[in-house]
């Protein structure tokens, strides 16, 4: 009994790593990520500067197969007046044009929350 309560906790923290990576990753890309723009190669990161919403933000985390609260996404939306430069399909449809530097930038920030986790559970 005691090995399987020690792998659900890794596997819970593991899972509770990811989705705080996630939000870490997609509040990055809010703010503008120029980061972005040495993976991609273009300066055009700056059209997804507060371009998020919760909704917009659970389709993002969904791309990358991670399962977000819809409560963890609120700290995305936006005011009623706001106006988006992009549709969520544009948004959707630039982060697939641009898929390799998105998964090595969700890599960026995935990578050290799970180090962080596995050296805790070994």
């Amino acid at each position: 009994m005691n090995k399987r309560k020690r792998h659900m906790q890794r596997y819970n923290a593991l899972r509770s790593a990811r989705v705080e990576a996630m939000l870490e990753m997609l509040n990055a890309i809010d703010h503008g990520a120029p980061e972005l723009e040495v993976l991609t190669g273009k300066e055009d990161n700056y059209i997804l500067e507060n371009e998020l919403n919760s909704y917009r933000a659970m389709k993002v985390a969904q791309y990358f197969k991670v399962n977000v609260s819809k409560g963890k996404l609120t700290r995305f939306s936006k005011p009623e007046d706001h106006h988006y430069h992009l549709t969520a399909k544009q948004l959707m449809d630039y982060i697939e044009e641009n898929h390799d530097a998105f998964v090595n930038y969700w890599e960026w920030y995935r990578q050290p929350a799970i180090h962080k986790v596995e050296a805790q559970y070994t």
